[in-house]
């Protein structure tokens, strides 16, 4: 999920949550109420500097906003672009998962075997 997209639905349901409307959020930023519609809506990227400002708003950290919740929960998610037209690129995602599911494992193990000592 795109960051714009994460931010988005993170205000929106801050609002809701807070019982606030656009037409208060649009207040607290100094912009008009049809601009947060539009930004909330995904029409516009939203810049640094108002992402900042949300968050000031919502009483968080920048931080904290942007974060997905996926991480937040510690599952750990990647996204790829593109796509596998090859053999070779398939050969080499595939190599990737093995070697990521194996090192994920090993991990495991090695947790287990701490945990065991004590």
């Amino acid at each position: 999920m795109k960051t714009n997209d994460i931010v988005i639905n993170k205000v929106i349901k801050w609002l809701e949550a807070e019982d606030k409307s656009y037409q208060w959020l649009a207040e607290q930023l100094g912009v008009s109420k049809s601009l947060v519609g539009c930004m909330l809506k995904g029409e516009r990227t939203l810049k640094s500097e108002r992402i900042e400002q949300f968050a000031k708003i919502m009483g968080i950290t920048t931080k904290e906003l942007v974060q997905s919740d996926a991480i937040r929960e510690d599952r750990l998610t990647v996204d790829l672009l593109g796509e596998l037209s090859n053999r070779r690129s398939k050969r080499e995602l595939d190599s990737l998962l093995f070697a990521t599911g194996y090192h994920l494992n090993y991990l495991e193990i090695v947790v287990v075997n701490q945990l065991a000592r004590y």
